[in-house]
């Protein structure tokens, strides 16, 4: 096992390397973990992997996800907000509560388009 300590990281594939910054970031201790497009460019499994390292820490800490992935934000969140920008205009939130809610039942027209796939 030591062996594979001194091994640089970027010899792991995508889903070890991802798990890894997880790991790495987890070892200051934070309260809020924000993940940037997390498995954006994961195979299924090392996908499935990071979700279910997601599941785990749940309970320890707060962890914020942006995704365009709308599948992965149904599976892993338990709160969303619906964001939209355009070119002339910053992000705005559309839409935040919870996702069983967001996906099932929007309020606004824009995040059921969304969600349903209708643009985006």
């Amino acid at each position: 096992m030591s062996g594979r300590l001194s091994t640089p990281g970027g010899a792991l594939s995508g889903g070890q390397q991802q798990r890894l910054c997880i790991a790495r970031s987890l070892a200051v201790g934070p309260d809020i973990l924000l993940m940037d497009e997390p498995c954006s460019a994961l195979d299924p499994t090392s996908t499935r992997r990071v979700e279910e390292t997601i599941a785990e820490l749940r309970g320890q800490l707060t962890i914020v996800i942006v995704t365009h992935n709308m599948q992965q934000a149904q599976r892993v969140s338990q709160s969303c907000a619906f964001f939209l920008a355009s070119h002339d205009t910053p992000g705005r939130i559309v839409e935040a509560g919870p996702t069983e809610r967001l996906f099932t039942d929007p309020v606004d027209p824009r995040t059921a388009d969304y969600v349903n796939g209708r643009f985006g």
